[in-house]
């Protein structure tokens, strides 16, 4: 007894190549989060399986099992210092995993093994949860759910497509009970959004600190920063459109960041214009600041206001975050607060003569401080500067001088740093912003997705009854990069003009197809993300009210959720089970097939009768087709008590060279 349980050949090979099929799916999006421990034994597991049933060998002992299990544990312990924690404990989970398959020879373990695939296949989304990871998840569960159906279904001839399609349909019946779940269960804050996988700091987007280099690096970088709507249909033009992110006040020269903390003192009663209200849906980017249009004037819950009127979260942003906002353009400050002004105008520590003469040049020549901001803005367009990804390096010592009288090349980070370096040698309140600017219009979507190749840093100015004035050096170096979009400055300024000549029609014609693609993959993503992840208590509340249940107890939507549930059950239950449909097997349904032929020609089997009591009186009444109902009834008793079945079509074949019965004799 014992050889026999540890004899692999009690489970098919079928069945057990599509479970490790689906294991495999499930664990595969694990693989980089654990150790290479865990992944490379998990597929050992899986063809070392694979194997023993393929030579009909015995499964491993259980000291074998114990000492894998104790060794790999050992080596996790060492290789993380414990056991506790995300990635060992997945990895633990892996090793787990791994050696129940070696040891799965029962009804009872297939069942186990598969359910564990089904909690890998949920582990996935411990790390992410966007639409095309739960899709891949589902397709995992139904290749899981499949195998299971063939398992249980395989020794009446049930093929894997066949298992397959019962498995949707499985999935399919619980779509209702669902949605019902989804949409009336009471909910908490956050929805249905999770994630243990968190960003440690700020490694996907711009940081707190601009220097040459430090914006350019994500220039070509598509990752979504964030997503913005517009409710309200009220969408400014793109060269307009800054998305405020963070005020830097400690410059020197061409690296400045955001100094010594400031009394934070919100200007929004001072804002005039139109209003621009924004729906922001912010990626994760382990920081805490948010984006909005300039300048923001409404309060955000979970934020406050910072000096510089830039918005920040109370709590680092590890998962996605949702917030409506509202903007005006219009600055009406009449005043500087006294610890702003001097933070905006500390001077580097060392400039040159050469930045001191230019300067002073400007002064003299200026009525007020708006005039030589316009001078210092004439002197980047006349004296021939050129915006480009690639300035190359500059040194840590007189970079300010060599970008300004030798080189002068750069990307915004050097105007904006330059800039606001050269208003504080004049006398002039400056400071840097760092931000996004443009975007890309999703028409699909109605929306803008802005991207970390958006990433843009500007300067504003304080001008005597003018308050805080924003001044971009890029407007007057690219101007169509502000008008239309970086994207669409590179392509309009490729790196290899001559290369990108050669480049024909046709592939232009693809890569405005893949481009519509991916903004209609895109818009189907952000939906799922804004209406399924982040269907929360306040989503859930205006749902209610829009069906008119905004003022029914909690209580009493759950009993009736719960009756409506068991109604459906109810409904389901009678619909499978009413009288006269046809099984769902193919072996049923096809000996059906026969006894309808029987009871056509007078025969009818009754309720009671068993297969072969009934394939004896039917031979009796049908002599001339005697041997064909024999052996129908045959491959009818093997497929249902056979520990080896026949083939399915050789029992099909036989049903349909059964001829018509007739004038038959019950006896």
């Amino acid at each position: 007894m014992n050889a026999l349980r540890r004899h692999a050949s009690l489970i098919a090979n079928g069945p057990l190549i599509a479970v490790i099929v689906g294991l495999t799916m499930a664990a595969a999006p694990l693989f980089s989060k654990v150790a290479a421990l865990g992944a490379g034994l998990f597929l050992i597991a899986c063809a070392a399986r694979m194997f023993i049933n393929w030579r009909l060998a015995r499964l491993p002992s259980t000291e074998v099992k114990v000492l894998l299990f104790g060794a790999g544990v050992g080596v996790v312990a060492l290789r993380y210092g414990s056991v506790l924690g995300i990635e060992p404990g997945l990895t633990v989970l892996l090793l787990l995993v791994s050696l129940k398959l070696l040891e799965t020879n029962s009804v009872r373990d297939f069942q186990v093994i598969t359910l564990l695939g089904y909690f890998l296949a949920l582990c996935d989304l411990f790390f992410s949860q966007d639409l095309i990871l739960w899709l891949y998840v589902a397709t995992a569960f139904m290749i899981l759910t499949a195998a299971l159906v063939r398992f249980h279904c395989g020794w009446h001839g049930m093929g894997y497509g066949r298992a397959s399609w019962l498995a949707a349909r499985m999935f399919l019946q619980g779509l209702p009970l669902m949605g019902i779940l989804f949409l009336f269960f009471p909910r908490t804050d956050g929805g249905l959004r999770f994630q243990f996988g968190q960003p440690l700091s700020n490694t996907n987007g711009m940081s707190d600190q601009l220097s040459p280099g430090s914006i350019s690096t994500l220039a070509l970088n598509d990752e979504v920063a964030f997503r913005a709507e517009f409710p309200d249909g009220h969408m400014p033009p793109m060269a307009t459109m800054y998305w405020r992110g963070l005020v830097l006040w400690d410059g020197d020269n061409l690296t400045w960041n955001v100094g010594p903390p400031l009394p934070g003192e919100s200007r929004k009663g001072e804002l005039r214009g139109p209003s621009i209200r924004q729906r922001i849906s912010l990626q994760p980017h382990g920081d805490r600041w948010l984006f909005a249009l300039d300048r923001p004037a409404s309060d955000v819950n979970g934020a406050n206001y910072i000096a510089g009127d830039c918005l920040q979260s109370i709590h680092s942003i590890r998962s996605t975050f949702l917030y409506e906002i509202i903007s005006r353009p219009e600055n009406r400050e009449a005043s500087i607060p006294q610890f702003q002004r001097i933070a905006s105008l500390q001077k580097p520590p060392s400039i040159s003569p050469a930045v001191q003469r230019l300067v002073k040049a400007w002064r003299a020549s200026a009525a007020d401080d708006r005039e030589l901001v316009q001078m210092a803005m004439k002197y980047f367009r006349d004296e021939r500067f050129v915006y480009t990804l690639d300035p190359g390096t500059y040194p840590r010592q007189g970079a300010l001088d060599e970008f300004l009288f030798s080189r002068r090349k750069g990307f915004c980070e050097h105007y904006a740093a330059a800039f606001g370096t050269l208003m504080r040698v004049a006398g002039i309140p400056s400071r840097v912003v760092i931000g996004y600017h443009g975007g890309e219009f999703n028409q699909m979507g109605r929306y803008m997705i802005v991207r970390q190749s958006d990433a843009h840093a500007w300067c504003e100015v304080w001008i005597k009854d003018r308050g805080w004035l924003r001044v971009d050096p890029t407007d007057m170096i690219a101007p169509d990069r502000l008008g239309s979009g970086f994207d669409s400055y590179l392509e309009a300024h490729p790196a290899d003009p001559a290369a990108a000549s050669r480049v024909s029609t046709t592939v232009l014609g693809w890569r405005e197809v893949m481009r519509e693609a991916r903004l209609a993959w895109d818009s189907i993503n952000y939906e799922w993300d804004l209406w399924v992840l982040n269907f929360d208590q306040d989503n859930q509340r205006n749902f209610l009210s829009m069906i008119g249940l905004r003022d029914v107890k909690w209580t009493e939507i759950l009993i009736g959720a719960a009756l409506t549930i068991l109604l459906a059950l109810a409904l389901l239950g009678l619909l499978l089970r009413r009288p006269g449909r046809a099984p769902s097997d193919p072996v049923g349904r096809w000996y059906a097939r026969f006894c309808q032929a029987a009871e056509a020609g007078g025969v009818r089997r009754e309720s009671w009768e068993g297969p072969k009591d009934f394939g004896d009186r039917a031979a009796a009444s049908f002599p001339a087709q005697a041997a064909e109902i024999r052996e129908i009834t045959s491959f009818y008793v093997q497929f249902r008590y056979a520990a080896k079945p026949p083939l399915l079509g050789d029992f099909v074949k036989a049903v349909r060279a059964l001829p018509k019965l007739k004038n038959g004799k019950e006896s």
